[in-house]
């Protein structure tokens, strides 16, 4: 499904994308030398990564759904269970997909997508934290 020119989806599914690549670059080891490749273990398995995606491209689609200026507790409610969700996801894989560096990066794009929104300084401080 393609996302409107102008949604939350559309202006940051490069960001997704992105996020999904370096992750597959890492959890296959595309980017080590066959040399390098000889002592080096597969951190996850990167069949998980189209789930990610799919999780991801599913909160920025709530973002969407909410229209302009959502107010705080309207960004909570889909940012909370969207955190769940990446929270059980991760642990189906052994809590080895999302490490800080990970998370602080989905906390971004959360935040940034939040902001597109339209909403105020005050509504995005309602928006939880990642853990």
């Amino acid at each position: 499904m393609t996302a409107p020119e102008n949604s939350i989806r559309a202006q940051f599914q490069p960001d997704v994308d992105e996020f999904i690549e370096d992750l597959e670059t890492f959890a296959t080891g595309s980017y080590l030398s066959d040399e390098d490749k000889d002592l080096w273990d597969e951190p996850f398995d990167p069949a998980a990564l189209p789930q990610l995606k799919t999780l991801l491209e599913r909160f920025l689609d709530a973002l969407d759904a909410l229209g302009d200026d959502p107010e705080g507790e309207q960004l909570a409610a889909v940012a909370k269970p969207f955190f769940a969700q990446l929270d059980e996801f991760n642990q189906s894989y052994a809590d080895a997909v999302l490490e800080p560096e990970e998370k602080a990066d989905i906390e971004s794009l959360v935040f940034r997508a939040a902001a597109a929104t339209g909403a105020t300084d005050e509504a995005l401080r309602e928006l939880p934290e990642l853990e």
